[in-house]
């Protein structure tokens, strides 16, 4: 019998390409708990990529220049915030953080496997869950027509250990990533 599966839909907005701490007073003013997702160029590297996915209770309290990994990204640094757009899963509450969020940056940690990011990328989650990212302009009303990066995909799914995790980009040509177990 399939266990139950947490599906969750985050809202990504941006990008804020000031400092870190006027992304911060966004975060302050519109946002409760989130995520962000920080794209840029680190020390050496020639190419604008994916770097670091976080979580914050409240989303403004991880945004600032005291934090372990986002000021390592010193050029073309653009962040994102997150809002997951689904539902908690019912049950008890075991943790202080919500399960969406605590799910959602572990796969786009794990999978994506982002080079800032050291806690969520070894082990697996110990449920099913699927992430489907939409990405918004600053306005909150008006969809983006691409992705961010062209590494960040729509749709990241792990359905369990044992099972074939995968990560999928929509749109023409689309792609898929297969995870195959017990690899990943």
């Amino acid at each position: 019998m399939a266990e139950k599966h947490l599906m969750i839909a985050v809202n990504w907005f941006g990008p804020y390409w000031g400092t870190l701490e006027e992304t911060r007073a966004v975060a302050r003013r519109d946002f409760d708990d989130g995520l962000y997702m920080c794209l840029g160029k680190a020390a050496y590297q020639r190419k604008r990529s994916m770097q670091y996915v976080g979580i914050g209770t409240p989303l403004c309290s991880r945004l600032s220049d005291s934090h372990h990994a986002l000021p390592r990204v010193t050029r073309e640094r653009q962040i994102w915030l997150g809002e997951v757009a689904t539902a908690e899963p019912s049950g008890k509450k075991i943790k202080a953080t919500k399960a969406t969020l605590d799910y959602a940056e572990w796969l786009h940690a794990r999978f994506m496997q982002l080079p800032l990011n050291d806690k969520k990328t070894k082990g697996l989650p110990p449920r099913s869950v699927t992430v489907l990212n939409r990405w918004w302009k600053q306005d909150y009303v008006t969809m983006r027509d691409r992705r961010p990066h062209p590494d960040w995909p729509d749709f990241i799914d792990f359905p369990g250990h044992d099972l074939t995790a995968r990560m999928v980009w929509f749109g023409a040509p689309g792609k898929q990533s297969r995870f195959t177990a017990p690899e990943y």
